[in-house]
């Protein structure tokens, strides 16, 4: 008798269910012991939840080094790519625990068709380890474009091991084949929200058809756009049967309303919520979204810009938009710019002080995940703060809807009045008026895209907007310039706050002066009528000690920049940098693996 062994899952399993261990020993797990029931298959799906990794690991990561972000560091593949350092021979993501997941699902799934039971309940479980295997595959897709599409467990004797890789064509149908069955066969109805559901299993199948759509669309090089559109009608038809099942709705009012959703200790009972990530005081399973405020991380200009005024105006329309220092560009704004943005007066809630922004990452910081309790918030150390966090939410179908429509030419008034503006009527923002949006494309988001063209050019660039601030931070925006075949904007060097000339400025809302900038230690005369005691508590940079770091874009003032893009600027290469190169140890391994797009 063959025995099978669970492939890493083993410790997953046990921490699921206490008594597997007990039940089934190490030396004794075979096919024929395990997967014959229903609970058995819940079991091993409890497994496979913390092998992929399905929980919140930290949405402010997953923006990498998109253009919503000003200073990130410098230890990405992203941010070595740019910096033309990143080769298949300096390549990851082909190793051995790169497909540890994959193998893990395939091994289910090839095992679940022994169970013997209520076949709706074996389904269900079925269906979530075919959710799973899409998730792994659609990070792939991105990735690679042309991978090998594996639906079995592989034996180290299997020749598939050294198979080609499939085409896009394959891969995309797989994966959606995969959604649709777990769309149909999961329980809709779970008890939980953290669990997978066939609504989270119908918000993925919808995300994947727009992507793809969009990507196909936009991205010539696959030359696939003859297909570009029967994806769209799928994305439009799949999110309006999640909107029409009427199980959740926008929720909350204006800046606190929306802050709700991202920094609450309890959000199991939010109905935007489809899948969230739970985070119970007390339970050890905390989450590290304070380092939106740890100094580590700063917002880039382009993303302020975008947020509108509160009338609904474009804040790049203002007058002297471009020279307005910091505390000028929050008055009057969305108000889900303050919601996001760390704003003059903002306190922690451990502190009666208002927060002091940090200026070497660019002086925009987050809060939109910062714990708004002491309680929530914790320690501020690794794992320690107890909001929960949304997964995957419901205004994200409202604009998955409004952009298929866009972009199939289909979208009406009453279309963008049932999705987005119930967006904007959340924030006591003004409704977008289609007519009015096509008639006046916005100049700035114009440039930004320059391939959206035609009679809904307008509409296409505000749903673009709305779903940047919307979904800010929520780590949707490096695939978002992916699809849209905007990935020039990632090699623009970022930018920070506006510093209209050397002096001290007032950055936390209360008139005294906390920060103040100097050409030199011997040049202090822009600051030397400021009574003695100010001085002293000023935190002072000196443009020459800290030219390592940063630099003013006019030299004695100007956007805040970052010495790193000024000594080794940015290079983007496109089609290549929308892919990532195959490791040639991988190649070596598996000769049949061929490069895409340049690498």
């Amino acid at each position: 008798m063959k025995k099978i062994y669970l492939i890493g899952l083993l410790v997953l399993i046990t921490a699921c269910n206490d008594g597997f261990m007990d039940k089934y020993p190490q030396t004794d797990i075979t096919s024929e012991s395990f997967f014959n029931t229903p609970e058995d298959l819940r079991t091993y799906v409890n497994g496979l939840y913390a092998e992929n990794s399905l929980y919140v690991r930290n949405n402010y990561d997953n923006e990498a080094f998109s253009d919503n972000m000003a200073y990130r560091g410098t230890t990405s593949n992203e941010y070595a790519m740019l910096k033309g350092a990143y080769s298949k021979e300096t390549a990851s993501g082909w190793d051995k625990d790169d497909w540890k997941a994959l193998r893990a699902v395939n091994f289910f799934l090839s095992q679940s068709v022994k169970a013997v039971g209520e076949q709706s309940e074996i389904d269900h479980y079925i269906g979530t380890g075919r959710y799973f295997r899409a998730v792994f595959y659609m990070d792939k897709l991105q990735n690679y474009s042309n991978v090998p599409w594996y639906n079995k467990p592989l034996e180290t004797d299997d020749p598939d091991l050294y198979k080609p890789s499939d085409p896009r064509t394959l891969v995309a149908d797989s994966i959606i084949a995969d959604l649709e069955f777990a769309a149909a066969h999961i329980k809709p109805d779970l008890g939980n929200r953290t669990a997978i559901s066939r609504y989270a299993a119908q918000f993925l199948l919808a995300r994947f058809y727009l992507q793809e759509g969009t990507t196909r669309k936009y991205r010539a090089e696959l030359n696939l756009s003859n297909t570009a559109n029967a994806l769209l009608e799928k994305a439009e038809a799949t999110s309006e049967s999640l909107i029409n099942s009427n199980v959740f709705g926008i929720t909350g009012e204006g800046v606190d309303g929306y802050s709700a959703l991202f920094t609450s200790a309890d959000l199991s009972g939010n109905d935007e919520i489809i899948l969230m990530g739970e985070y119970t005081l007390g339970s050890g399973e905390g989450n590290s979204t304070f380092y939106g405020l740890y100094g580590e991380s700063g917002l880039s200009r382009t993303l302020m810009e975008s947020y509108l005024m509160k009338d609904g105006s474009r804040f790049t329309g203002q007058p002297g938009y471009d020279k307005k220092g910091y505390k000028d560009v929050f008055a009057d704004r969305d108000p889900r710019f303050m919601a996001t943005f760390a704003y003059p007066g903002f306190s922690k809630p451990n502190s009666a002080s208002p927060y002091t922004i940090h200026i070497k990452v660019g002086g925009y910081e987050s809060i939109k995940f910062y714990p708004r309790t002491a309680e929530t918030l914790g320690q501020e150390t690794w794992r320690s703060s107890y909001n929960d966090l949304p997964v995957y939410r419901y205004a994200e179908v409202l604009l998955i809807y409004a952009e298929s429509k866009a972009e199939l030419g289909t979208l009406g008034q009453a279309d963008l009045d049932r999705s987005v503006n119930k967006l904007r009527a959340r924030v006591n923002m003004p409704s977008v008026n289609l007519s009015v949006a096509n008639s006046e494309p916005d100049p700035v988001l114009a440039a930004q895209y320059p391939d959206v063209s035609g009679a809904n050019k307008g509409i296409i660039l505000e749903i673009r907007r709305e779903r940047r601030v919307e979904l800010a931070l929520e780590g949707n925006r490096l695939q978002d310039l992916h699809r849209w075949n905007a990935g020039e904007r990632l090699a623009v060097p970022p930018q920070g706050m506006y510093i209209p000339a050397l002096g001290a400025y007032d950055t936390t809302g209360d008139d005294i002066p906390d920060y103040a900038f100097l050409a030199a230690k011997d040049a202090v005369g822009p600051i030397s009528d400021l009574p003695a005691d100010r001085q002293e508590n000023l935190m002072i940079y000196y443009l020459d000690e800290n030219a390592q770091e940063f630099y003013l874009s006019e030299g004695d003032k100007g956007f805040i920049m970052f010495t790193s893009d000024k000594d080794n600027p940015r290079t983007w290469i496109s089609p290549k940098y929308y892919y990532r190169p195959v490791p040639i140890h991988a190649q070596l391994l598996n000769p049949s693996l061929e490069q895409v797009f340049g690498w």
